[in-house]
């Protein structure tokens, strides 16, 4: 039945592009792969009383492609991607979507990431545990660090809830792309036509109506290879269903740039959020603080041979406290590593120094991440 229905609405893409579908030429190719890690982390933090210095982590993730592709030239499929959940011993599906391409572009429909999360420039990443995009987040313990520490693209573009995107072919070096969300809490087999949602303090972590458009630019000029991105995502905040609150309207933009020269590559990021989600004064007289949200980063990695390295910068704000006066503020400065071992096995050291200026009192912090990781890849 599922197969069907796939036939039928890759059907209706080819015709509506004005090419007569044609069966596939052989059944689907079902193309299984994954990765895992493993850390160790090792932490000093002023705020780290109660905490142990050191901990383990894993994560193993199984991706599932069955893949076809019809006499015409039309491509189609799916994939759902298995992942561990945190502190237990269940998985859930991170990714679970099917999708068309062909000479229209591709369009793909289910649980999957906003464009900005899949696409966007940030600085690079590709050593230790991911740099400004890595696990340092997990390893800070008491330390309240702003929402934009770990949404370095547009707001909430890495919430996977159920999506539809179209993405258009590559022209001249681009690829513009747009995206649509009824929900941001409403995921795979699940109906969520509230309005409303439990708030979150004096914010709100959920929305409707939400769309994100943009797209990437990547230029060969001799040497050196430019890219360029720029996206922006908006929607509406639902308001509070326990309260009389009322929550701002989500407005993301956010841009990255990078030069590749040889092993070299500089890159780096700036993602503005404003007060989106912010309880509004009519609704929250006490909510005061109006401290915009934003996260920026830059940095730069050498690859030669098996080897990388790397290092970053990143500086995250919001309004922290919205009943205090003040901000909360991150910076965070990163270098590491990553060897290759064998195809598909890498190895890869990291450091990170950390300090938070919290709005509320005893609540700044700063301190030292220090994690050693292996990753795989098949």
């Amino acid at each position: 039945m599922s197969r069907i229905a796939l036939c039928l609405g890759a059907a209706a893409v080819a015709l509506a592009s004005g090419s007569a579908f044609a069966q596939s030429k052989s059944k689907f190719d079902i193309v299984v792969g994954g990765d895992a890690y493993f850390e160790a982390g090792f932490v000093n933090q002023d705020l780290g009383q109660n905490l142990r210095s050191n901990d383990f982590r894993n994560r193993l993730r199984l991706t599932v492609s069955p893949t076809a592709k019809a006499d015409n030239g039309l491509e189609y499929g799916a994939r759902l991607r298995l992942v561990q959940e945190a502190n237990n011993r269940t998985t859930q599906a991170d990714r679970a979507y099917m999708y068309v391409s062909g000479g229209f572009g591709t369009i793909s429909l289910g649980s999957q990431n906003g464009l900005s999360d899949e696409y966007a420039i940030i600085a690079p990443s590709d050593w230790g545990t991911g740099g400004v995009d890595g696990s340092f987040p997990a390893y800070l313990g008491n330390s309240s660090a702003p929402g934009t520490t770990g949404n370095l693209r547009t707001l909430i573009s890495g919430n996977n809830s159920t999506r539809a995107t179209y993405l258009t072919p590559k022209f001249s070096g681009f690829q513009l792309g747009v995206t649509f969300q009824p929900n941001s809490d409403s995921v795979n087999t699940d109906i969520n036509r509230l309005k409303t949602a439990a708030p979150n303090g004096n914010m709100t972590g959920a929305y409707r109506d939400v769309f994100e458009v943009g797209g990437n630019y990547a230029g060969v000029f001799g040497d050196v290879t430019l890219g360029a991105s720029l996206y922006y995502l908006g929607g509406k905040s639902k308001n509070s269903s326990t309260t009389t609150a009322t929550y701002e309207d989500l407005s993301s933009t956010m841009a990255g740039l990078s030069v590749v020269y040889g092993g070299l590559k500089v890159a780096g990021s700036y993602a503005w959020s404003g007060d989106s989600g912010y309880a509004t004064r009519a609704s929250t007289p006490t909510a005061i603080s109006r401290e915009k949200q934003h996260v920026w980063t830059v940095g730069a990695q050498y690859t030669f041979g098996a080897t990388t390295l790397g290092i970053g910068y990143l500086n995250s704000q919001d309004a922290g406290s919205l009943t205090t006066t003040g901000k909360n503020k991150f910076d965070l400065i990163t270098l590491g590593a990553r060897y290759v071992v064998a195809p598909g096995l890498t190895v890869g050291p990291e450091f990170n120094h950390f300090k938070l200026s919290s709005d509320v009192a005893g609540a700044s912090d700063k301190g030292n991440i220090f994690i050693a990781r292996t990753d795989l890849a098949f």
